[in-house]
């Protein structure tokens, strides 16, 4: 299974989380920079996961 994005993909991803954000905090004026910056380090956090759970699978099935 691979779970490497595209650029376009991982910005889109990104620009999903970022907007989630910002309607969770009720819509705030002059957040979108901390809004793109937390939904960067989240989308990292999630293609760290599954880089290591893949490779925890490769590792079993050995």
């Amino acid at each position: 299974m691979n779970t490497s994005r595209s650029p376009a993909e991982r910005h889109a991803r990104i620009s999903e989380i970022a907007h989630s954000i910002w309607e969770s905090e009720g819509r705030p004026a002059g957040q979108e920079t901390r809004h793109w910056l937390m939904a960067e380090k989240l989308v990292l956090a999630e293609e760290r996961h599954a880089s290591q759970q893949n490779g925890d699978k490769k590792k079993a099935q050995k």
